[in-house]
């Protein structure tokens, strides 16, 4: 078989050392022969955005920005709605005035730690101007995600992926508007950004500081969002499924082990709080009441009757230092009640219940919990939403293309990736699903997989390709 000759360059073949050649000095009175002058060095190259391209990433920096300024010093943001920083701010005061993780002297498990304490630790840094230094903040948080997006996409597909996932992440409606709320959504969305980076370097490399990596952002996110105690079996999944290579065990105890470690003070104080009826939180019953009578989690005009006449109180009740909390029991007696009644509600429901749980992936999947029953909210506050959730389903579609593309060429870590969309999607179902909750878990994948689709489509679509693509800058040589 004859080899084509081009194929054979130095790349592929470099030349073996070869001897230096002796000199050879000229007779006497015959002129030397001129030398011959050296190749002329070319400058190092490097790639820089088109002025489009950057003109975008300036702009989404800035909006970014004046969220956090329009916001100001405001517990809730002019586009929320309403809000459970409320809750959040009152947990922080609680506990530097020393009434414990409480509300009204009961203890409390509905609200993770994390958050409470970090605005707890932004009161005593800085005072009444914490709420703009937490939402400052998230702003750098936020950043940090868009690029962590940014280099997931540019491992998996290339360096134009990787900038078409900077410009998703940083103009995306949903982590935009999530930068200035007070709520957990931001810090957890950089943390499932980083666990989904190692994610895929574990399932390529097989190595024990990705396993770790999982871990500690596994653990870490535990601590702010409930929803994300299922992290680390996605975890093992990646290392259980890749490359049976180095110490597998080992490598599995980091991504399970970490995360035990890093929530345990949690659970037991729990432990000790409600003399062991409590192991993690006293959310899944009144959650899981929510997700079949307001499967959308919003006290919309109406919601709050219908929970207190099936439960007998909701949440707003027990998270108040108001004398009225004394009239209920503790949180542990309210979980398990809250819990054995659900059955009874999913068998009421009837047939209703398939379109019930259509219902639910529709607002999980296409927000459309921001689209329908929003009567309540301003009309201004209505055409933001829709026009947020129309961008959103842009970004879904790119998404949607960039996980086929990839698994055209990586068809392990796409279905990877699948796998942990589809995961968490059937675990949300029982439970209330809307766009917060997706926001931190989802959001992300959807970015980094946008980048991929917008770099898969940009050679049918010239305009795409002139944004993403760039152009090479001579640096001067030294």
């Amino acid at each position: 078989m004859r080899i084509p000759l081009p194929l054979i360059s130095y790349t592929v073949f470099p030349p073996t050392h070869v001897a230096p050649t002796a000199t050879i000095t000229p007779p006497t009175g015959v002129p030397a022969p001129k030398a011959e002058p050296s190749p002329r060095r070319e400058a190092p190259v490097r790639e820089q955005g088109t002025p489009a391209f950057v003109a975008l990433v300036v702009t989404g920096i800035a909006l970014r920005l004046l969220f956090v300024c329009l916001a100001g010093a405001r517990e809730l943001t002019f586009h929320s709605g309403g809000s459970d920083a409320p809750s959040y701010v009152l947990l922080a005061q609680n506990l530097l005035g020393h009434l414990g993780f409480a509300y009204a002297g009961f203890p409390s498990a509905v609200r993770p730690p994390g958050y409470p304490l970090l605005l707890a630790g932004a009161m005593v840094m800085f005072g009444p101007k914490y709420i703009l230094a937490v939402r400052m903040l998230q702003f750098v948080l936020g950043i940090a995600t868009v690029f962590v997006c940014a280099a997931a996409a540019r491992r998996l597909f290339g360096a134009t992926a990787g900038r078409a996932s900077l410009l998703v992440g940083l103009l995306l409606p949903t982590l935009l508007f999530t930068t200035a709320q007070l709520l957990t959504e931001c810090v957890a969305t950089l943390l499932t950004a980083l666990f989904l980076h190692q994610m895929v370097v574990q399932r390529e490399n097989c190595d024990a500081r990705s396993a770790a990596t999982l871990g500690w952002s596994a653990g870490l996110e535990s601590m702010f969002r409930f929803n994300a105690a299922a992290l680390p079996l996605f975890a093992a999944f990646a290392i259980f499924s890749g490359r049976q290579r180095g110490i597998l065990w080992g490598r599995a105890a980091l991504a399970l082990g970490v995360p035990l470690l890093m929530v345990s003070p949690w659970i037991i104080r729990n432990e000790v709080a409600f003399g062991g009826q409590v192991l993690y939180s006293t959310q899944g019953g009144p959650n899981a009441v929510q997700g079949v009578l307001t499967s959308e989690g919003r006290t919309q005009p109406g919601d709050t009757d219908l929970l207190i006449r099936n439960l007998g109180w909701e949440l707003h009740q027990i998270e108040t230092n108001s004398p009225a909390r004394a009239k209920l029991p503790s949180e542990a007696v309210l979980d398990r009640e809250a819990l054995r009644i659900v059955p009874a509600l999913w068998a009421r429901e009837g047939w209703h219940a398939g379109p019930l749980l259509l219902k639910k992936l529709a607002d999980f999947w296409l927000s459309w919990d921001q689209l329908a029953d929003t009567k309540s909210l301003a009309s201004q506050e209505r055409l933001i939403r829709v026009a947020g959730v129309l961008c959103y389903w842009m970004v879904l579609s790119f998404a949607v293309a960039g996980w086929w593309g990839l698994r055209q060429t990586n068809a392990a870590i796409a279905n990877l990736l699948l796998i942990y969309a589809a995961g968490l999607t059937l675990l949300h179902l029982p439970l209330v699903m809307n766009t917060r909750l997706r926001i931190p878990l989802l959001e992300p994948l959807f970015v980094i997989l946008a980048g991929v689709g917008c770099a898969a489509l940009a050679p049918h679509f010239s305009r795409l390709r002139r944004l993403i693509s760039s152009r090479a800058v001579a640096q001067p040589s030294s």
